[in-house]
């Protein structure tokens, strides 16, 4: 009799079977992985390439442009789906699944009438605040472009559930092709806002792309129809209230710098913080929202203890790993790299990737790793976190402006306080999470 990783002793026949399952659930987990990573690499690929002409068709008042419509539509598209895409591959029953299918749809629905009711009577006092030329159009059309994004989430984890990598990594690789072509057939009409519109284009073909193969599921979980399975809604209750709650304060915390600092230093720096996160961050965040799910899965499937411990550990290090490369990678890179890539218009930008890479290289391991909290049941846990995030970078932002000596005394002292603001809190985050996968013993599943 042997021991194999669970809490009882089985025979060397049945060790012998279970090993073997636990190989081929690795290299299945393993084979997802590297079907979505292929997808989001070509995209992020074709994105940076045009990345190298658009900045010289485009200003950085043209990449403002497009970090208001990332704030609106990245706010909205977490934000739109009550998070029941978080807990869709937590049933076992494809009727619970149904549910909460359905009940994110409805709050799709609700989330672009509420998205309707702000933006459009804002916009003129939006575009004269943060100096958009040509802001009106697209807040016009921005509850459709919040309403695909959010959907497309849905989607997207619809497809992880069953275990479907092809459909999203299509979705990943072919959306860019869609936005950056977009972005330069509008060039010759639009040079401020044809950024954006490219964006919006792109979000579409994501829509579109994930569509595929879910369409007969998704209307049977038709937001006009009664819940497919009454009362699975209510049973998790916790996703459109604790991590709804969480997940509102955490995208504002990440989003807080382009509203405060758009105002206060102009859209020239906003702009350089786009092509940062456009260059630097994107691509991070696109490779932890590639592998999130499939480590979610991975963990449901595990037992707990060792097993489960044993895969966030391997987890961390890969993740870990990947960040501190780009973060080097940044540091020693040469001053006028980015005027080098993109224009003597951007030489200054480098100083600024500089200056936030230490906050995207701990954002893409704290995002990578945090399907975790749910995978060892602590919704409330990253409420706390998020509101922690939200009170930290205020607090950066306003000691920054009051206290700029504290922060090298120039007048990017806002933004100092809030990148070293941010590495302290997901510092902490990760921290958290290593705490809570440790000691957790049993999941409520």
């Amino acid at each position: 009799m042997v021991l194999c990783g669970k809490t009882c002793l089985i025979g060397p026949e049945e060790c012998t079977l279970a090993s073997r399952e636990h190989f081929w659930s690795t290299s299945d987990m393993i084979r997802r992985m590297a079907t979505l990573l292929g997808g989001s690499v070509t995209g992020q690929l074709v994105a940076m390439a045009s990345a190298f002409a658009l900045t010289r068709l485009y200003g950085p008042e043209a990449f403002a442009h497009l970090e208001m419509f990332a704030l609106v539509t990245g706010i909205g598209a977490v934000l739109g789906t009550g998070k029941y895409e978080q807990a869709l591959m937590l049933p076992k029953s494809e009727s619970a699944a149904q549910s909460l299918l359905w009940a994110g749809q409805r709050s799709v629905w609700w989330t672009v009438l509420i998205v309707a009711a702000l933006v459009w009577p804002t916009a003129g006092w939006v575009a004269e605040q943060w100096a958009l030329e040509g802001w009106w159009p697209i807040a016009l059309m921005l509850p459709a472009f919040v309403g695909f994004a959010a959907h497309s989430r849905l989607m997207e984890y619809w497809h992880h559930r069953h275990g479907k990598a092809g459909p999203v990594a299509l979705a990943n690789g072919g959306a860019p092709l869609f936005a950056e072509s977009g972005k330069f057939a509008a060039f010759g009409s639009l040079p401020f806002s044809g950024l954006t519109w490219g964006a919006g284009a792109g979000l579409l073909a994501r829509w579109a792309l994930l569509r595929r193969g879910v369409s007969a599921a998704f209307k049977a979980a038709s937001p006009w129809r009664s819940e497919p399975l009454a009362g699975t809604a209510k049973a998790y209750i916790d996703y459109p209230t604790w991590v709804l709650a969480g997940s509102a304060m955490n995208r504002l915390a990440q989003w807080l710098h382009v509203l405060l600092l758009g105002v206060a230093l102009g859209p020239v720096l906003l702009g350089m913080l786009g092509l940062a996160r456009r260059m630097v961050m994107q691509p991070l965040s696109i490779l932890a929202a590639s592998a999130a799910p499939v480590l979610f899965k991975s963990a449901t499937d595990l037992d707990d203890g060792a097993p489960l411990r044993r895969l966030f550990w391997q987890a961390l290090l890969a993740f870990s790993l990947i960040a501190s490369g780009v973060w080097i990678s940044v540091s020693l890179a040469p001053d006028r790299t980015t005027a080098w890539l993109f224009g003597e218009a951007w030489f200054d930008a480098m100083e600024v990737v500089r200056l936030l890479v230490p906050w995207f290289a701990l954002n893409f391991v704290a995002s990578g790793l945090g399907s975790m909290f749910h995978r060892v049941q602590k919704p409330r846990w990253i409420t706390a976190l998020d509101a922690l995030h939200l009170l930290v970078v205020a607090a950066g932002w306003w000691l920054g402006t009051h206290f700029p000596a504290w922060f090298g005394g120039n007048e990017w002292g806002a933004l100092v306080g809030i990148v070293q603001a941010k590495c302290a809190y997901y510092v902490v985050n990760i921290a958290v999470l290593i705490f809570a996968v440790m000691t957790h013993r049993h999941a409520d599943r």
